[in-house]
């Protein structure tokens, strides 16, 4: 079986990703299977999503994301996918379509490392150490830079302010 995610917008549009494997991990960080762009998709989570294969279906998770997993416009939290279906990350952010090549009329029978929750380590590192860094990139206001720019802006102002007035 073959999963294909069609990117049909944010940074990667146009590409497609074919992955063979049971667990399929989602957003911004490198150690993801698909891994989004973190400066051009800032709605998208370090760790935001996950697909997998439980009792021979394919299943979508939300992994906790700050802005949520969308399926066809509806935030879901865990739910069934179908070929065609439309990923969502984040109410505007990028737009994944869904498709399965070599699914055949038996699907792949579920795994031990499949039928894991969506909070279970993908290597030794536990999925709350992972998460601890995470949780307070999360919950930093999204428009950090555009701050960082506006402070620095006029922390010079009044520097300059004081030194020639």
């Amino acid at each position: 079986m073959q999963i294909v995610l069609n990117h049909r917008s944010g940074s990667r549009e146009g590409q497609v990703e074919v992955l063979s494997r049971e667990s399929i991990l989602i957003g911004r960080g490198d150690e993801n299977d698909v891994a989004l762009d973190p400066f051009q998709d800032p709605t998208v989570s370090t760790h935001h999503a996950e697909i997998r294969v439980e009792a021979g279906s394919l299943i979508l998770y939300d992994m906790g994301s700050l802005n949520g997993t969308y399926l066809n416009g509806q935030q879901v939290r865990r739910a069934e996918l179908k070929p065609g279906d439309l990923i969502g990350l984040g109410r505007e952010g990028p737009r994944l379509k869904f498709e399965v090549k070599d699914w055949s009329a038996t699907p792949p029978a579920s795994t031990d490392e499949a039928r894991r929750s969506p909070v279970t380590p993908r290597s030794g590192s536990t999925r709350l150490e992972m998460k601890i860094p995470e949780l307070g990139e999360d919950l930093a206001p999204k428009s950090t830079t555009a701050l960082v720019i506006v402070l620095s802006v006029i922390a010079i102002a009044l520097l300059a302010w004081f030194l020639f007035a």
